[in-house]
């Protein structure tokens, strides 16, 4: 009976079990019609391309539409300061007489390419700098070519000018125009591209003192150098620095683009055809800060990155002050320093920083000497500069020497046999040691360390700074440290 009982039981459950059997199935073959339904689909789309693919895509484009000129471009609209167009330049008469004097251009290379740096806007005309550093091209004529802002050219406004000085061109100035290029075939666009204005249009200078420093080349690293020099002219009363670059180091370069974030630097970086850098494109520094420091400083101290202007009786604001209204020069006498270490090639420590600082390090000086003097003049009062100082005023301009109690240059300069007449130690004598103010000192040295450990004193990524979600989903691509270990 048990037995029994058990057989009528269990019949329940194998009509459960067939029914289950029959829906697993019925899934199954739903499952395959949709696949073959969505197989089907897509060989029926891919079979109607009428066209086989390409190997080598094919973009489409309107052969009649010129894409440099493109007439659906936005309007440019005249604001007031563009609002001028002038007949020619200031002083074109002179400009022209010191050009066929050739009053500048007695260094540099005969075969560079023109090729434009910056164009600088002023009230009633414009100069172009560039890097063909031809002193049998001074005097040459050049045209200035003129572009609204879709950088298309405006017509009938193309002038003739000519180079003055080595590395520069004027320009008039041109209703409408926000860029412009330079050729020497009237006919023919330039080859040079055109570049933007940088506005130089002022009532009054932003600075009262900027400085003009020598161009930086080389393969040295100049990222300490350039620290000191910079706090010490900002000390003096400096606020704006001009800087000409041909060649650094990106560790270095990361000086120049904080100080440019702080508004503190404006950087030319000059892009030549060159393979070596030499002494001989100090004109392309020169005239550059010359033009783009005329009327944005209204005096600019014209010294190279391993000098510095030192003050011996008043500050350098209340000398400038004291001086008659038409003086427009000052000259400084120079004493060298030699410098027999180099700067450390990175940042490994503050004590090596400050052991490294060059008003502590080198203090074997020279006496006063006149030669390779310097100069502080207004450039917006001069007409022509060579090297670090002017060769032509405007009239009833007075230039002054400082007298050897009131200021100097400190130069400090190597005496290695690989730079440029590097043996002058021997020539020079006699010699003593000097030291600048220790009071001034020690706020440059504050100011320097601050800033070398802003800028370089850095650590690892720490991996318990970073959420723990993000540690576990990418284990191997933080690049991070524990700081036990640091510790």
């Amino acid at each position: 009976m048990e037995h029994t009982r058990l057989f009528s039981d269990g019949e329940p459950i194998r009509s459960e079990i067939k029914i289950s059997e029959r829906s697993t199935t019925s899934f199954v073959v739903l499952l395959l019609i949709f696949w073959i339904f969505i197989f089907l689909i897509g060989y029926l789309v891919g079979s109607r391309t009428e066209e086989p693919l390409n190997d080598v895509t094919v973009v489409q484009y309107d052969p009649y539409i010129n894409y440099d000129n493109v007439s659906s471009v936005p309007i440019c609209r005249v604001e007031s300061w563009n609002n001028k167009t002038t007949k020619s330049f200031p002083f074109y008469d002179l400009y022209r007489y010191f050009a066929d004097k050739k009053v500048t251009g007695s260094e540099g290379l005969s075969d560079g390419q023109l090729r434009l740096l910056t164009a600088f806007l002023y009230d009633e005309y414009i100069v172009i700098t560039h890097t063909a550093q031809n002193p049998k091209g001074v005097g040459k004529g050049v045209y200035c070519f003129y572009y609204d802002c879709n950088r298309n050219e405006l017509p009938g406004t193309r002038f003739l000018s000519f180079v003055f000085p080595m590395t520069a061109v004027h320009c008039p100035r041109r209703e409408g125009a926000q860029y412009v290029s330079l050729g020497f075939e009237k006919e023919f666009p330039p080859k040079e591209e055109p570049i933007p204005f940088l506005n130089r249009m002022f009532e009054y200078p932003p600075h009262e003192i900027g400085v003009c420093v020598g161009q930086i080349y080389g393969d040295e690293k100049k990222w300490l150098e350039i620290i000191e020099y910079v706090e010490h002219h900002k000390l003096m009363g400096a606020t704006m620095f001009y800087f000409t670059i041909l060649e650094m180091d990106g560790y270095t370069k990361r000086t120049i683009e904080d100080y440019q974030r702080l508004g503190q630097i404006e950087a030319t970086f000059v892009n030549i055809e060159y393979e070596k850098i030499n002494w001989l494109f100090h004109m392309i520094q020169v005239h550059e800060c010359f033009f783009r420091s005329k009327f944005h400083s209204k005096w600019v101290i014209g010294i190279d990155i391993d000098e510095r202007l030192v003050m011996t009786k008043v500050p350098l604001l209340s000398f400038l002050n004291q001086q008659d209204p038409n003086t427009c020069e000052v000259n400084f006498g120079i004493r060298r320093i030699q410098k027999n270490y180099n700067d450390p090639e990175k940042y490994t420590s503050t004590n090596e920083t400050r052991s490294s600082l060059s008003f502590y390090r080198n203090n074997l000086t020279t006496t006063h000497r006149w030669g390779a003097f310097k100069s502080l003049f207004q450039p917006a009062k001069t007409h022509a500069i060579h090297f670090h100082w002017t060769i032509r005023q405007h009239e009833g301009c007075r230039v002054k020497t400082a007298k050897r109690q009131e200021g100097y240059i400190r130069h400090y300069r190597t005496t290695a046999s690989s730079s440029l007449a590097g043996s002058w130690i021997s020539i020079f004598k006699p010699y003593n040691i000097t030291q600048m103010d220790p009071e001034f000192s020690k706020k440059l040295e504050e100011r320097v360390i601050r800033k070398v450990e802003y800028l370089y004193k850095l650590h690892p990524v720490f991996c318990e700074s970073i959420d723990e979600k993000i540690r576990i989903h990418f284990p191997k691509d933080l690049h991070c440290v524990n700081s036990t270990v640091i510790l």
